[in-house]
């Protein structure tokens, strides 16, 4: 594969990635949820852990066990476990999985990749499921945004008017969780926060209508990818790192301008 078209399929990952993780992000900060996709990472990168180890797809197994690890979070959450404690605990054991299982296996280079994520070795399998969690992110938020954001900031009311809100927002966490895995392929358990909180942080900062939020962020997101990538050809730096760098100063020159 010649240089342009490794370029070429980077971008179009990073852009895929930037909209899929900047609109869950958007429900992430306003549910002030933002230490709960850090530990999902940290989730998906121990599952990715168990699947090298036992032989199975790593990207099957991160979906499966970040799904089920989303929702048991959720469960305990009602049951007067606070969430930073369930999500503490979990955070800490995961990752010592993660490096115990990679060590085990002598896999050092995959705990490089899954901890930074590397955006210019993208595979014809990864972007294609890149395009499903993608669209399945948009439909999802075509369908339920509008009820899942009168949820975050009234929920007894949205109780009372919609019987099965506890289904949409457990496909919430599901979706969610199946973002933040497949952000971990591409930008890294370390970086992949990055991407779900600062667009959407910095869009809602921008903007006072709730629905402006949901389209400024993946903006903002996909122009911190483009020139994040175009840094990284200039100065032969990582281009993930870079392309976190971006959005914070977005973020913080948002903020600068509202003064």
């Amino acid at each position: 594969m010649d240089f342009l078209m490794l370029y070429q399929r980077s971008f179009l990952a990073g852009l895929l990635t930037a909209v899929a993780t900047a609109l869950m992000g958007v429900h992430v900060v306003f549910r002030r949820m933002a230490f709960f996709g850090d530990a999902i990472a940290h989730v998906a990168f121990a599952a990715a852990a168990i699947g090298v180890t036992i032989g199975v797809s790593s990207f099957l197994s991160a979906v499966v066990l970040a799904v089920v690890a989303s929702l048991i979070l959720a469960k305990l959450s009602r049951r007067n476990i606070s969430e930073d404690v369930s999500v503490g605990v979990l955070f800490s054991l995961t990752m010592a999985i993660g490096v115990i299982l990679f060590s085990l296996v002598k896999r050092q280079r995959n705990l490089m990749s899954y901890l930074f994520g590397d955006i210019l070795t993208v595979t014809d399998t990864d972007m294609f499921y890149l395009s499903i969690v993608t669209v399945s992110v948009i439909v999802y938020n075509l369908l339920f945004k509008d009820t899942l954001v009168q949820f975050t900031f009234d929920e007894d009311f949205t109780k009372l008017m919609r019987p099965k809100i506890d289904l949409i927002y457990q496909l919430f966490l599901a979706v969610l969780a199946i973002t933040v895995v497949i952000g971990v392929r591409t930008v890294g358990v370390i970086l992949v926060s990055a991407f779900l909180i600062i667009p959407a942080a910095t869009a809602s900062i921008g903007a006072k209508d709730y629905r402006k939020v949901f389209l400024f962020a993946p903006v903002l997101s996909s122009i911190s990818v483009v020139v994040g990538l175009l840094l990284s050809l200039y100065m032969d730096v990582p281009p993930g790192a870079l392309i976190v760098v971006v959005q914070g100063a977005m973020f913080f020159t948002t903020i600068a301008l509202r003064r």
